[in-house]
């Protein structure tokens, strides 16, 4: 089933490389910045469905730029590349906050497990002054 953005018709058979290439970077940069919007909202985003979306939507253009023989002669595509790179690394650095923000509250609660878990038996302080 593809999800998303993906229910669109995808372009016709008698469409031009460009076409197909224009149509497939713009639905790439549509999932990823629904995902970074969704992220920053901090409504839970769908990472799983996102993933999906984005790597179906980077093969998706792969594919449709093997089909340009000159890229450097379509300034139009060039434009959509640069904003859709400029997308892709804002969503990059909004994950890697929320990763950070994750790592964070895990260690938060291993700590306090840990202390809970613990009667103070075995810790540095129940040992000093023991030693000499």
């Amino acid at each position: 089933m593809i999800l998303g953005s993906f229910d669109r018709p995808l372009p016709c058979e008698q469409a031009g490389p460009m076409t197909i290439a224009i149509v497939a970077i713009d639905r790439l940069m549509e999932t990823v910045m629904e995902e970074t919007k969704a992220l920053r909202e901090g409504g839970g985003a769908d990472f799983e469905r996102f993933t999906h979306l984005k790597n179906y939507g980077l093969l998706e253009v792969t594919r449709a730029m093997r089909g340009i023989a000159n890229i450097g002669a379509h300034p139009s595509l060039l434009a959509r590349l640069k904003f859709l790179r400029e997308r892709l690394e804002e969503n990059r650095k909004v994950l890697a906050l929320h990763l950070k923000a994750a790592e964070e509250i895990a260690d938060l609660i291993s700590g306090t497990l840990e202390d809970a878990a613990s009667d103070g038996t075995y810790t540095a302080t129940a040992f000093r002054g023991r030693l000499t």
